[in-house]
């Protein structure tokens, strides 16, 4: 074809594209999809006129304060959605319900304190779910059940949770990186991470653990090579009561980690596992007589 030919049709391709695109944003066409990018936009609210063929929105970076299911409506083929480091503080329920192609969403860097059981109702085939660095002190049970199957990566750390979906977290197979870390956890169900073969790295540090109960999970992390799945164990600033109910622990012999007790006082700041087998004590229970009945002290 002439050139004199081709450049009408490439300028009447590029005004197309111009409508198409929301007026502050910047569209890259990726062949039959589009890449919508909206960061750094100062935008107040999702734009209403997104190309539905979008494959990437990037929302990052913005003064958005509410999600509802007007703002993704139609967005089947949406895969990658950023929403990083807004100002969101609420999620309508099923504000994503239309993105059943959905394989990545971040949500860290908000204002989120709760999420609801509906909030994340949607994305069926989601794999990464980043929801660090918000307010969350609570989310719903229920709340993950969508994606179950298909999560990959699912980051809460820096919240403020001391709960969360167990059951739920408890149940995905596909499950490579949980990141819990910097919350106020503390305590963990027993055998609550059993079934995550497939589980690589878990982050527990800086919550509020005193002790952990025996979990095959954790062995995992001792041979790196005998192990298919070899587990990346983290649970340094935890306020670690060093006795006989850690010394399972003590014996998977990790000595390069700097974990420390808080108590008991003789262990004090001690090297968790600098500490020798012999000092993970229990003291066995005082029996004293009080005017004829026996009381029961334990220290």
């Amino acid at each position: 074809m002439p050139l004199l030919l081709l450049l009408p049709l490439l300028w009447a391709g590029a005004l197309a594209m111009d409508k198409l695109c929301p007026l502050p944003c910047v569209c890259q066409n990726l062949s039959e999809s589009l890449s919508t990018l909206c960061a750094h936009r100062g935008l107040l609210f999702v734009p209403p006129n997104v190309d539905r063929r979008t494959v990437e929105l990037r929302l990052a970076d913005n003064f958005i304060q509410a999600l509802g299911p007007p703002d993704f409506r139609n967005m089947t083929g949406l895969v990658d959605l950023t929403l990083s480091r807004n100002a969101i503080t609420r999620i309508g329920a099923r504000s994503f319900g239309d993105l059943e192609s959905l394989r990545s969403l971040h949500l860290d860097g908000n204002r989120l304190v709760e999420l609801g059981s509906s909030s994340l109702r949607g994305p069926v085939n989601l794999q990464h779910l980043i929801l660090s660095g918000n307010q969350l002190g609570r989310i719903a049970p229920g709340a993950f059940d969508d994606f179950l199957d298909s999560l990959e990566d699912l980051d809460v750390s820096y919240n403020n949770l001391r709960q969360v979906p167990w059951a739920g977290i408890g149940s995905m197979p596909a499950l490579h990186t949980l990141n819990l870390d910097h919350n106020l956890i503390d305590a963990l169900p027993p055998g609550v991470f059993a079934q995550l073969s497939q589980l690589s790295r878990l982050d527990l540090t800086s919550n509020r653990l005193a002790t952990l109960a025996p979990d095959p999970l954790f062995s995992r992390g001792r041979d790196a090579e005998a192990s298919p799945s070899p587990l990346v164990l983290s649970f340094s600033g935890n306020p670690l009561h060093c006795n006989c109910e850690l010394l399972w622990l003590r014996r998977l012999a990790r000595p390069d980690d700097l974990e420390t007790c808080a108590s008991p006082p003789t262990l004090a700041g001690r090297y968790f596992w600098a500490v020798p087998e012999g000092e993970f004590s229990c003291e066995p229970p005082l029996i004293a007589g009080t005017r004829g009945s026996l009381e029961v002290l334990f220290q």
